[in-house]
């Protein structure tokens, strides 16, 4: 059984969430469609209905990366542990039955007519009326992000009293009975509570909100409200407050309860960015110096200006479009408001706090409040922001980082105290030709959502060098998503791909302008980066045979990073350097047949072998002969396939390999000769 409104399209893919009838569970379910007339159909879908179907169910992958966003965490909230693979779609037969089943129908026709409101209305309507996400929205969404008001276009407390206080006014002017519209109010809101999308703030407030409106049967105060809500949805959800969602909304209608009358104005919402400030922290990373003073004067605005207008402006456009294209020519001057703003510098790239510290962040923010605003406390309180931030900062250990970017490469180097970063590769995916009819927007790719992130978690915000040891995608294809969102002082790429347009697009379409790019072959070694260059020999094309070898010690260990390179130049390396020996080898070309020779690996005699791979990949990488050599040779081989990202930590001369996964997890993925 589907809800028309969980059904999402992107290009030719559909995802989305259904219920199986056989096992009354809930699942994710994804299908590629076959053509524009099935595409359609799907999307303007506005009945539920129960679909007859082919394909593979099979549990939900983890987050296999550090502070990667968890998939399978979220999905538990929502009730759901497997996904469903559609194959083929035999029937779609509509579904008849409940209340519940009508809201989402109303919900899919509101967001079916938002679409064709003009932009950026459209994009308000969804985000503030529906709690909707899409394309628009997203891009709405860039500005508001930065400048962390993202809590005043998720649907919380906020909409729900601003829309209670508009519909009362209406109703008083109709001559309805205060009884009669509580009456309404308290039928009304678990309904605007599916149309809205059933999130976390959202069902606090509608709890909150409905007992506020039988507060004189019930005899409760605010407080007793808030802590009643509290308990509904923690049956509801008992994951609550682990999610960023839960701990802003209840954190912050628990401290607007309890904050006394003499804290308004700037004080009472700069006290509300800080008490909030340790939990955004510790899911964002990054704070905008300017937050503090927006928020202060752009939640009056929205409260008394924006909201009412993107309703009327929602409602009027099918009885007087004029006066919906005048509120969006408003609601776009206020959208470059916030893009100006935004663009402003003060980005404070703060990093992930250890719990322990956000934990003792918040109540030291508490303290500071309940005391006076006393100056000393308020000392206390920046010096554990500068240590904690210097923790992350300056961290007294080192790492060399296997992303788990999928079917590629991606690997950071980061020195003690953070003196040098460094990347090799950045990981890609070849974009298979998708069909003409099929059109996708600009959605973020893993190198944003994953080594992005992972960078931002640790407080980075530079790299001190970029090698790329060749051209495949696979390895280049995200550069100008890295340079967009990190300082990169210099890109060292193997002799000769420096002239290739391909490359040089990628350096070019990238906001970061006059990056220094460095050609290099194993005659040249670059000052202050830790190094050495192997190969190539001779200026190439930047094919796997050009690929850049890199060798270097850390934390007592040398590594060897050797891209694609093939086995007749792995030949030739060896020869080159036939003292050459290594602890630890970023295995050729994703374990692929064509690299690790057996003679090479004889002679640089590794204990271990790092295999980058993606699971499912159609390469069928890595390849048994591969994993038979390494077996054969007694090199202990780690897959980010199996183990996701793969990390070698070191203090000083001693360190340790640590995996984000145990292994177990995502066996199922796997050909059977790695299931061992």
């Amino acid at each position: 059984m589907v809800y028309p409104d969980n059904l999402k399209i992107s290009g030719n893919f559909m995802t989305g969430i259904a219920k199986d009838l056989r096992t009354g569970q809930q699942e994710l379910i994804s299908f590629s469609l076959r053509s524009r007339q099935q595409a359609n159909y799907i999307n303007n879908l506005t009945k539920t209905s129960v679909w007859e179907v082919d394909g593979q169910i099979q549990p939900i992958i983890p987050n296999t990366n550090e502070n990667q966003f968890d998939k399978l965490h979220y999905s538990y909230h929502l009730r759901i542990c497997n996904e469903f693979r559609i194959d083929r779609i035999m029937l779609i037969a509509e579904h008849d039955h409940g209340m519940k089943r009508i809201c989402h129908e109303w919900r899919k026709k509101l967001s079916l007519y938002f679409n064709r409101l003009p932009y950026p209305i459209n994009a308000y309507c969804q985000q503030l009326i529906i709690g909707n996400s899409n394309e628009d929205s997203a891009e709405l969404m860039i500005s508001v992000k930065k400048l962390g008001l993202l809590h005043l276009f998720c649907i919380s407390g906020m909409h729900i009293v601003l829309l209670t206080v508009l519909l009362r006014r209406i109703l008083v002017q109709l001559w309805w009975t205060r009884e009669i519209i509580d009456l309404f109010l308290i039928l009304l809101l678990p309904v605007y509570l599916i149309i809205g999308g059933g999130a976390t703030s959202l069902i606090r407030a509608t709890i909150m909100a409905e007992l506020g409106l039988l507060h004189e049967y019930l005899h409760l105060d605010q407080l007793d409200g808030w802590s009643i809500s509290l308990l509904i949805g923690l049956m509801i959800d008992p994951m609550l407050l682990l999610t960023l969602g839960g701990q802003l909304s209840y954190l912050l209608s628990f401290v607007l309860q309890v904050l006394p009358s003499s804290i308004h104005g700037f004080k009472q919402s700069l006290f509300l960015n800080l008490i909030s400030l340790p939990s955004l922290l510790s899911y964002v990373y990054e704070v905008h110096f300017l937050s503090f003073l927006v928020s202060y004067l752009i939640i009056p605005l929205f409260g008394a200006i924006i909201f009412p207008a993107v309703l009327i402006g929602a409602v009027s456009f099918n009885i007087c479009p004029f006066l919906t294209y005048v509120i969006n020519s408003g609601l776009r001057h206020f959208q470059h408001l916030l893009d100006w703003l935004s663009s402003f510098p003060g980005m404070i790239h703060f990093g992930k706090p250890p719990l322990l510290l956000a934990i003792l962040l918040f109540l030291l923010t508490l303290l500071v409040f309940s005391q006076g605003f006393s100056p000393q406390l308020w000392q206390v309180l920046i010096l554990m922001y500068v240590i904690t931030g210097g923790i992350i900062h300056f961290p007294f250990n080192g790492e060399v980082t296997f992303v788990d970017i999928g079917q590629g490469d991606s690997i950071i180097i980061r020195e003690p105290f953070n003196r040098r970063v460094l990347m090799i590769d950045t990981g890609g995916k070849l974009n298979f030709r998708k069909p003409e009819w099929a059109n996708v927007g600009n959605h973020q790719n893993d190198a944003q959502r994953i080594t992005i992130n992972y960078l931002k978690s640790k407080g980075i915000s530079h790299l001190d060098a970029i090698y790329l040891s060749h051209h495949d995608t696979d390895h280049v294809g995200y550069l100008t998503t890295i340079l967009d969102n990190m300082k990169v002082k210099c890109i060292i790429v193997p002799a000769g791909m420096e002239q290739q347009a391909s490359f040089l697009n990628k350096v070019n379409c990238a906001n970061q302008k006059a990056v220094r790019i460095i050609p290099v072959t194993n005659a040249m070694k670059i000052p202050k980066l830790p190094l050495q260059i192997l190969h190539p020999f001779t200026t190439g094309e930047g094919k796997n045979e050009d690929s850049l070898v890199l060798t270097g010690n850390f934390g007592g260990k040398t590594f060897l990073f050797t891209g694609d390179l093939d086995q007749q130049n792995e030949q030739k390396v060896i020869q080159k350097y036939p003292q050459l020996k290594i602890d630890i080898l970023k295995a050729g070309h994703h374990g692929s047949k064509t690299s690790s020779n057996l003679s090479f690996l004889q002679t640089i005699g590794p204990r271990y072998a790092i295999i980058s791979a993606g699971r499912f990949n159609r390469y069928h990488h890595p390849d048994k002969i591969t994993i038979d050599h390494f077996q054969m040779l007694n090199i202990n081989y780690l897959s980010t396939q199996r183990f996701g990202m793969i990390q070698y930590i070191y203090f000083g001369q001693k360190g340790k390999l640590k995996t984000t996964l145990r292994g177990d997890e995502t066996k199922w993925t796997l050909p059977n000769y790695l299931r061992n």
